[in-house]
């Protein structure tokens, strides 16, 4: 027996949407925080518990967002699997821009 998808609401489709060139823009931001991330070690001296929090973000972005990514793009086909693809999208989009933002602080 094949299961029937239903059809998505308006806002189901405009949040699949946005989430979809969230995504998208998380993943062109990852080469950005890689470099920001790699240059903070620098200040490690200076700010050694600020450099430790950097680190992890910097970490996951570069490894953990572009797998999240590809689970959002790849799960939100299947209707019994849509609510982990959109928790996929919404945490793939935090790493980059927050390695960056805490980079720019120090």
């Amino acid at each position: 027996m094949h299961e029937t998808t239903p059809a998505p609401t308006p806002d189901r489709a405009a949040s699949d949407t946005t989430l979809a060139w969230g995504t998208a823009l998380a993943v062109a931001l990852v080469p950005v925080a890689f470099l920001f991330g790699a240059l903070a070690g620098m200040a490690e001296e200076v700010h050694p518990e600020a450099v430790a929090v950097l680190k992890v973000f910097w970490f996951a972005s570069w490894t953990t967002t572009p797998l999240l990514a590809l689970a959002f793009r790849l799960l939100r086909r299947r209707p019994a699997l849509a609510a982990a693809a959109r928790w996929s999208g919404w945490i793939a989009m935090v790493p980059p821009p927050v390695t960056i933002l805490l980079a720019c602080r120090l």
